[in-house]
């Protein structure tokens, strides 16, 4: 999803949310038109959830009729902006954990010899504040156990089996002779119920070895889970000393018996 799109733009793309329930947040969004002609745009509310290990948005009616927008419909010029308020309005009998809205700003865009249809969005994540869970399962997870040259990548297919969304930050590192520093985390966001392929990189090594592997992934409210595995490292060139040293030996070899013949 986009936060622009063909001359129309909003920002933020995403808001991140505490709510109390019974309580009232109010937030704001802008609006532009970056057209050189004046627009017309509809603002609306969607809930959203993703699809398993995909992460792709699925946009349904609200169920939860919790955000109310100041204006549904703005007039811009072109090249303005505008700020728009809106309130998240939590009933006190509200589900502690994630809620999760699309603010879509919407327009139709005349080039003369068509009209599109075109939107931009705010991703909001409201957690209602009470009894959180953060809490995490692999399904399934894939390591090499041989290298043979090359970076190694590492996969963890992780459900969030709690009730809010959380971070998490994928790493992992090889020890033994001549291993290389951890390297870069890559950070992954969990909504509540939907699995997600995960991973990172690990550095290879210099020289060839049997080497231990550490890795996994922390989360935003330091939780740690990691895992560990031997792993044999056979970069391509070395493939070629036990070849050179088997030649050599069959050359010495036939020095041998010609010099006693």
């Amino acid at each position: 999803m986009q936060s622009s799109n063909r001359g129309l733009s909003i920002s933020p793309i995403r808001e991140y949310v505490n709510v109390t329930a019974g309580k009232v947040e109010r937030k704001s969004l802008t609006v532009a038109n970056i057209t050189d002609k004046p627009v017309t745009v509809t603002l609306s509310v969607e809930q959203f959830s993703v699809a398993d290990y995909t992460y792709d948005y699925i946009f349904t009616a609200p169920k939860e009729d919790w955000v109310k927008l100041e204006s549904t419909q703005l007039e811009l010029g072109p090249g303005k902006s505008r700020s728009v308020q809106y309130a998240v309005a939590v009933p006190k009998d509200a589900t502690p954990g994630g809620h999760y809205f699309t603010l879509f700003a919407s327009t139709s865009l005349d080039s003369g010899d068509t009209v599109s249809n075109v939107r931009a969005a705010t991703v909001l994540y409201a957690t209602v504040e009470g009894k959180l869970r953060r809490t995490s399962e692999i399904l399934k997870e894939s390591f090499p156990p041989v290298s043979f040259g090359g970076d190694m990548t590492f996969t963890m297919d992780v459900k969030n089996t709690g009730n809010t969304h959380f971070f998490t930050y994928a790493s992992g590192q090889l020890h033994g002779w001549t291993a290389k520093p951890q390297g870069e985390e890559v950070t992954h966001l969990l909504l509540p119920g939907a699995p997600r392929l995960i991973g990172a990189t690990i550095q290879a090594p210099i020289l060839p070895g049997i080497y231990t592997a550490t890795y996994g992934f922390r989360t935003d409210d330091g939780q740690t889970i990691s895992r560990s595995k031997h792993v044999l490292y056979v970069p391509p060139w070395s493939l070629a000393i036990p070849l050179g040293i088997t030649w050599i030996g069959v050359l010495l070899k036939k020095r041998s018996k010609a010099k006693q013949i």
